[in-house]
């Protein structure tokens, strides 16, 4: 119809008319990043399958073998036999299977618990750090497209006034083989920056294919004596290395009870006669005489974990441990005090050379060479800055391995920046 026609018109002219909306990546913070690979990722289904991998080997170990019953029937008399029925149960058992077996399948499920939320640890920063890469290569992104668009608004401003004869004309094209340069760095980060959310986003378990990434916000570090107290938490290294000792001396006791006594089977014997009623019942041991095998190779293979288990942990002795563990807080304090500075000192302080080195050009004060120096050294500092926030979050992450927990978790006060 006609007003059909004319409401189509007045709906098109509007979307000409109109302008055309762009739209936004979701924004996507780091800790909802990390919620998604704990629910969701590959490695977290891998660590709990682990998990359950341990639980069932606990078992296998501390359950003894089924037992073994032979039942022979003799139902046909013939001659002077008689019918008769005989049972007999077999029962295996090795001397480990009374308390030594059972400590060994309770060490592997301590040191099974310890190793998840050591590897939980690892994932929460495996994530962190591909999400503080993505916002650096993000925020690099930004500031090259700030650059080129610096380029070619000095490149106008160049070529007017070399119209007006007061510069070179030549002066114009190092702007604009400055803006082409900047373009093609431009061009490889957003391909960077497209390939490190799509491998970020798949060690998440999460189905979209992109986002915008927040400034990664630092924790407060707590005292390094505070620090000390909260290290001996499950999932620190240390208590690994702790848990692992156990499992080993465990493992080790287990193999030399067996090889000190063979595997042996008690047996009992019960035969029924239906002729003559009587029950006659037979008490009986096996043992298996251990003249080839004598358990010598699980001996081996325990004494060479119980050797590399106590090797680990003499490297990180209580001394040790606190040398490291104060040196990785020095760290994480210088670092994080560094990006502090780079970004409510250093950063200004640039800004404002850079307008006043601007202002000097346009009013033929300050020299093309003296602006491209301002401005490598800014871009020098921009990349500085990224840089030493990103050392900062790489030196909390080793302290947070040492004390087996995020800082997050252990002070929920944040650095105001």
């Amino acid at each position: 119809t006609e007003t059909t026609l004319k409401l189509k018109y007045i709906i098109t002219a509007l979307a000409l008319l109109l302008p055309f909306q762009v739209p936004q990546a979701e924004t996507l913070s780091l800790e909802t990043v990390i919620e998604q690979a704990l629910q969701n990722s590959p490695q977290t289904a891998r660590i709990l399958s682990d998990v359950a991998d341990a639980e069932a080997e606990a078992f296998e170990i501390e359950t003894p073998d089924n037992p073994r019953a032979e039942i022979n029937i003799t139902s046909f008399k013939d001659g002077n036999d008689n019918r008769t029925a005989e049972i007999e149960l077999e029962q295996p058992l090795r001397l480990s299977n009374f308390g030594s077996r059972g400590n060994y399948a309770e060490a592997l499920r301590r040191t099974a618990s310890v190793e998840q939320k050591a590897q939980m640890l690892e994932l929460i920063h495996t994530i962190t750090r591909g999400y503080a890469s993505y916002w650096a290569l993000q925020e690099q992104e930004k500031i090259l497209a700030a650059n080129v668009d610096y380029a070619n608004r000095k490149q106008r401003l160049v070529a007017n006034a070399a119209k007006e004869g007061r510069v070179d004309a030549s002066d114009a094209k190092i702007f604009k083989a400055e803006a082409l340069r900047l373009e093609e760095q431009l061009r490889v980060i957003r391909a960077r920056k497209a390939s490190g959310a799509a491998n970020l986003l798949r060690m998440a378990g999460m189905d979209q294919t992109s986002f915008d990434a927040e400034r990664p916000i630092s924790p407060e570090i707590p005292d390094l004596s505070y620090l000390t107290g909260v290290a001996g938490n499950e999932g620190s290294i240390r208590s690994l290395l702790e848990a692992r000792k156990a499992l080993a001396e465990r493992r080790y006791a287990v193999a030399r009870q067996d090889a000190s006594f063979p595997e042996f089977a008690p047996r009992a014997v019960i035969k029924q006669g239906f002729d003559t009623d009587n029950t006659t019942v037979l008490l009986g041991v096996s043992i298996a005489l251990p003249i080839w095998d004598r358990n010598n190779a699980e001996v081996s293979r325990a004494v060479a974990e119980r050797r590399l288990a106590q090797s680990n942990l003499n490297a990180l002795n209580e001394q040790n441990f606190a040398n490291v563990l104060a040196a990785a807080y020095e760290q994480a304090k210088a670092t994080q005090i560094s990006a502090s500075t780079y970004r409510n000192k250093i950063l200004p302080a640039w800004n404002e050379v850079e307008s006043i080195t601007d202002k000097k050009f346009e009013n033929g004060q300050a020299s093309i060479l003296d602006l491209f120096q301002m401005r490598e050294r800014m871009v020098s500092v921009q990349s500085e800055a990224l840089q030493t926030y990103l050392n900062s979050i790489e030196a909390r992450i080793e302290l947070e391995s040492l004390i087996g927990q995020s800082l997050n978790d252990v002070r929920l006060t944040d650095i105001k920046e």
